[in-house]
């Protein structure tokens, strides 16, 4: 498997291919890891994305948010999660920051199950799925549903857009310099 980190050398690969100063490219690249480090922590980013797109028509409320966060590090309830829902509002759940990142996907999933049942499965039906309806298992199989197409995704869906090298992402990025030049950038 390629080493996609981004070394001296890649900087400076970098620098001289847009014609940017290596230190420029330094501070950008200092500058993207603070967002990379706070990236690693968004769980389920792309089903709570699209989740919370198809909520905001259902509500009603173009600032609805589904909110994932952390409990204080001091708490007892490691590798349990919980939420609550504010109806048309914001849907948030909470969970110990020390959870196991794989298990802590599977409580997400689980939680955005509830979500799923009390907001989207309403408004196709006539029943009327609240927090306190007693939906356990029909949650978690929304959870899994979620989980089998994360991995789906990661594993099979996602090869037709890796690079081989950091040369080609290199590659890749300098063909958007043909736009000036009225050509399709073609990788």
């Amino acid at each position: 498997m390629p080493d996609f980190t981004v070394t001296d050398d890649i900087l400076s690969k970098i620098a001289n291919q847009f014609k940017i100063s290596e230190e420029t490219v330094k501070l950008l690249r200092d500058f993207y890891m603070t967002i990379a480090t706070a990236m690693k922590r968004q769980y389920l980013a792309h089903v709570i994305r699209t989740m919370e797109d198809r909520l905001r028509e259902i509500t009603g409320n173009a600032m609805f948010r589904i909110i994932c966060s952390p409990v204080a590090e001091s708490g007892k309830n490691i590798n349990m999660a919980s939420a609550h829902y504010y109806r048309g509002r914001y849907f948030a759940i909470f969970y110990h920051p020390s959870t196991d990142e794989k298990q802590l996907r599977i409580m997400l999933a689980h939680e955005l199950g509830h979500l799923f049942l009390i907001e989207f499965l309403n408004s196709k039906q006539e029943n009327e799925y609240t927090e306190k309806t007693k939906i356990e298992p029909i949650s978690t199989i929304l959870g899994i549903f979620t989980i089998f197409d994360k991995n789906e995704f990661y594993h099979n869906k996602t090869a037709p857009f890796k690079h081989n090298s950091p040369e080609a992402i290199l590659q890749d990025f300098s063909l958007l310099r043909n736009r000036a030049d009225n050509k399709f950038n073609i990788s």
